[in-house]
């Protein structure tokens, strides 16, 4: 058995922290000097215009001109790069793939959309190569350098191997996605799972701005959260933190077998709100086909007064507050993001979770919608190209 011992930080963890430091007052500040940096985060002026020079250098930070200071002195201003760099952001759900050509300031500059296919492995990887291959193309008519992909992925990754352990909804199980895109793709990727990226995209662009210890949770096809506690994003023992689709939400679901999808997400995901109400329908004679209702059919009829989906959302917010109130008494964020497919009808949840969970746990944190919606992971791909370029780590002080 391994023990568990204290770590120390090198000399090149600590030049990491500093520059991931910089790098981020830098974002956050919009335009800054090498004095001003130094000073607000007290570290010396030389170590500072180090940092700076090395990050000009690498591309990702440049001058903006000179601004006059006191007794006629002038600065240098600088600024992230944001025009000068470009990343490719995917995001791979269980119907289709979302994807978009976004410079480091966030700015989406293209979006394209295209089909999944359930279930069947090779075709949904050849869709993701073509996917790629256009977006590539276009970004080469952008005025700006290719810093890299990055992709999120539904269900469990192993990131360090690129190995897509399971992803029910894509036909992957111990799917060597990283190793095959290397060799087809000759730029830089990296995978990620599809919650974590648009976590990290709310948190640096949507929601979640400021905030050091928040949840997203994503309801579509499947139920999933992204975990970032004091600044750091939580991946688990075997990197499945998060993966809240396997709730079980009351004891009528121990002794069962929940092959591919959780007992969460049997009831509670977009597909469980449709199969709820489709049996719902069913007992009042009517039997749609699957195909033909869909979960933002069930929130509008929901909406428009039809006793069996009010019924329906009614339970479904029912199943979140009990997952909502379990994330939050364990993890203690200071915000919970609900976002995913689902997160257009987050307006008829919140509120009643909200109620439900009021004076039965010892705090009910802040809930919101996502600011970013279905662009959250594609943004989120800008974060991780960064943090990956420049060695990022994050350290706060208590």
């Amino acid at each position: 058995m391994a023990l568990y011992h204290p770590t120390t930080i090198t000399q090149t963890e600590m030049r990491n922290i500093n520059r991931s430091a910089v790098f981020d007052y830098l974002r956050l500040a919009g335009t800054s000097s090498r004095t001003e940096i130094a000073q607000q985060l007290g570290i010396s002026l030389p170590s500072a215009a180090r940092i700076i020079d090395q990050l000009i250098q690498s591309g990702l930070v440049h001058s903006v001109g000179l601004e006059k200071g006191g007794r006629g002195r002038s600065r240098e201003l600088l600024e992230i790069n944001a025009g000068g760099n470009l990343v490719i952001g995917v995001d791979l759900g269980g119907s289709h793939i979302s994807g978009g050509l976004v410079n480091l300031g966030g700015e989406l500059l293209q979006e394209f959309h295209a089909a999944t296919t359930r279930d069947h492995g090779e075709e949904n990887y050849e869709r993701l190569v073509g996917f790629l291959r256009s977006l590539l193309e276009q970004a080469q008519e952008q005025p700006a350098r290719m810093l890299g992909i990055a992709i999120g992925v539904p269900g469990i990754l192993e990131s360090r191997t690129g190995t897509v352990v399971l992803s029910p909804g894509l036909g992957w199980y111990d799917y060597p996605l990283l190793r095959q895109l290397e060799r087809d793709i000759a730029t830089p990727v990296i995978l990620e799972n599809d919650v974590n990226l648009a976590t990290l995209g709310e948190q640096w662009f949507g929601a979640g701005q400021g905030v050091r210890d928040l949840v997203m949770v994503a309801i579509g096809t499947g139920i999933g959260a992204g975990i970032i506690l004091d600044g750091k994003l939580i991946r688990g023992h075997a990197e499945a933190s998060g993966e809240i689709g396997y709730f079980l939400p009351g004891i009528q679901f121990l002794d069962n077998q929940y092959p591919g999808f959780g007992a969460l997400e049997g009831v509670a995901s977009g597909r469980g709100i449709v199969e709820r109400a489709a049996r719902r329908l069913a007992e009042l004679g009517e039997s749609p086909e699957p195909s033909e209702l869909h979960a933002v059919d069930v929130f509008r009829a929901a909406q428009e007064g039809r006793p069996w989906a009010i019924e329906t959302i009614d339970e479904t917010v029912d199943y979140l507050s009990l997952a909502l109130g379990n994330v939050a008494v364990c993890l203690d964020p200071e915000l919970i993001i609900l976002g995913g497919g689902v997160a257009g009808s987050a307006h008829m949840l919140i509120e009643p979770i909200k109620a439900r969970l009021q004076g039965v746990i010892p705090r009910v944190p802040r809930i919101e919608e996502s600011a970013l919606k279905g662009r959250a992971a594609i943004l989120g791909a800008v974060v991780r190209a960064i943090q990956k370029h420049i060695d990022y780590l994050v350290v706060y002080n208590s």
